[in-house]
């Protein structure tokens, strides 16, 4: 089934994974996905990496969540790629049997100053949405920022672009990490006055080190999640990031939440500590 019908059918419940840098440990990652394979995920989408430097292995991962049995759902960015470029990669995720795709414009390479597209690329992930809508068969999803794209000058505009996504294709979306559930429920009834229809499904990022705040993520950090966190027991703080993260999920599926897409960042441990909890609340909702 594709994504965008089993929104219709259910609350759906799924993961985030990465592929390991080149020449990494591959068959760390597909212990992930024997570890959790039983919980069985709605799907689990698979990041690119910064300026598609991971494209090889990107497409041996999809191929083997195919085997598995389990939806993968391909990031698929148009970072440094010209249109012939896209449509050779397109082809060979169609021709590996992939129905679902994540578009986005990408992060651009790490010393790179801004976003540069090249010559014959895309600019924006809303044309490179209008591009494979006109010429393949994926259902197609993107991304938003409840807390406004780092780039964007406003938030209006912010919103803006998101509109041209879902207008040039996207039929869901997924959402950058946040911490403060006010934060996605004001951006989804923005998004409904907007007339942006599609499912928003949030993306939770549960924090297991306080290793987390040395960097700066662009989002906002509530006072009671990050005074969490104490940086001299490792075990306490994972313990508390993975309590606050199903605090969230849950409130989040009470306030009706189409679904859950979990950053767990090729952590099993964090994936099945959360999952009980969280897929008993999804099969019994007015509990």
């Amino acid at each position: 089934m594709s994504i965008p019908d089993l929104l219709k059918a259910k609350t759906v419940l799924s993961l985030e994974v990465f592929p390991p840098k080149r020449d990494g440990d591959v068959e760390a990652l597909y212990r992930v996905f024997d570890a959790v394979a039983p919980l069985k995920p709605d799907f689990i989408s698979v990041t690119y990496g910064a300026g598609g430097g991971n494209v090889g292995p990107h497409f041996d991962i999809t191929r083997r969540l195919l085997s598995l049995g389990i939806t993968p759902l391909p990031h698929f960015t148009c970072v440094g790629l010209d249109r012939d470029a896209v449509r050779r990669q397109l082809d060979r995720l169609a021709e590996a049997g992939v129905r679902n795709l994540l578009a986005l414009r990408g992060d651009p390479p790490k010393g790179a100053v801004g976003f540069e597209p090249p010559a014959d690329g895309f600019a924006h992930a809303s044309d490179l949405i209008a591009f494979i809508r006109a010429r393949y068969p994926f259902r197609i999803g993107g991304a938003f920022y409840p807390e406004k794209h780092p780039e964007s000058p406003d938030a209006g505009a912010d919103l803006r672009a998101l509109k041209l996504k879902v207008e040039a294709g996207a039929e869901f979306l997924i959402s950058q990490m946040f911490f403060d559930n006010n934060v996605y429920t004001s951006f989804v009834r923005k998004a409904r006055e907007a007339g942006i229809a599609v499912p928003l499904i949030p993306g939770i990022y549960p924090v297991v080190s306080a290793r987390f705040f040395d960097r700066d993520f662009s989002v906002g950090l509530p006072p009671e999640f990050r005074g969490g966190f104490r940086g001299t027991d490792p075990a306490a703080d994972r313990e508390f990031g993975w309590d606050y993260a199903q605090r969230q999920c849950l409130d989040l599926l009470r306030s009706g939440a189409p679904g859950l897409h979990l950053f767990v960042m090729n952590r099993s441990d964090t994936a099945l500590r959360l999952w009980p909890a969280l897929a008993a609340r999804i099969a019994a909702p007015s509990a």
